[in-house]
């Protein structure tokens, strides 16, 4: 497989994981949480939460595949995205999900359509992305009658849910990630409500 059709696959698997998150996400927004949600409709949210970023973590593969032309041997066959991301974490630099967004460009650049431009405001480290995946857990078992949790506590873990549900969504509404030169441009939902997700190489972008 040459570097094109490399390219060109990862591009699918990458777009078709992009794909369930935003479809994911849709599922929560139907929820219309609120912080007086009961149990079943927040493990429900938790749940495709916890999927979405393991469909980041594949993401994060896939993309070290189409940069670097290989993919960490333990992380093949891996689901658990910890795991996962314990992998992408020890590389350097990181090839991660970056939050970007749109602005105008400069006044001297010439033929450009979008700038886009670091978020930092919106931006996750993987350190923070490992911490929301492990909350998740926290959803995963029906209540134990034989360990009762307090009113105070579950608050606090529904209202964990809910930022977590926004953290995770603003990050990766516009982001890229960067293996090797290559680039994958991504837009969760764009004004038009579909999603749009391209490659790019030495500054030529593929749709």
């Amino acid at each position: 497989m040459n570097d094109e059709e490399l390219r060109e696959k990862t591009l699918q698997q990458y777009r078709l994981l992009m794909r369930n998150v935003r479809a994911r996400f849709e599922i929560v927004d139907k929820l219309k949480l609120s912080p007086t949600s009961d149990y079943a409709e927040l493990e429900t949210a938790a749940f495709h939460l916890r999927k979405s970023i393991e469909g980041v973590a594949f993401g994060c593969l896939v993309a070290m595949e189409n940069g670097l032309k290989s993919v960490p041997r333990d992380a093949v066959g891996q689901w658990n995205a910890d795991k996962i991301f314990s992998k992408v974490a020890k590389r350097a630099p990181v090839i991660f999900p970056f939050a970007i967004s749109r602005e105008n460009p400069p006044s001297e650049a010439v033929d450009v359509q979008h700038h886009m431009v670091k978020n930092e405001s919106d931006n996750l480290s993987v350190d923070q992305v490992r911490v929301i995946y492990r909350r998740t857990h926290r959803w995963l078992h029906e209540m134990n009658p034989y360990i009762p949790i307090t009113v105070d506590k579950f608050d606090k873990h529904r209202m964990d849910l809910l930022r977590d549900i926004v953290s995770v969504w603003s990050w990766l509404l516009h982001h890229f990630i960067l293996a090797g030169g290559e680039v994958f441009l991504t837009v969760l939902k764009t004004e038009d409500g579909d999603i749009e997700v391209s490659s790019a190489s030495a500054n030529t972008a593929k749709a």
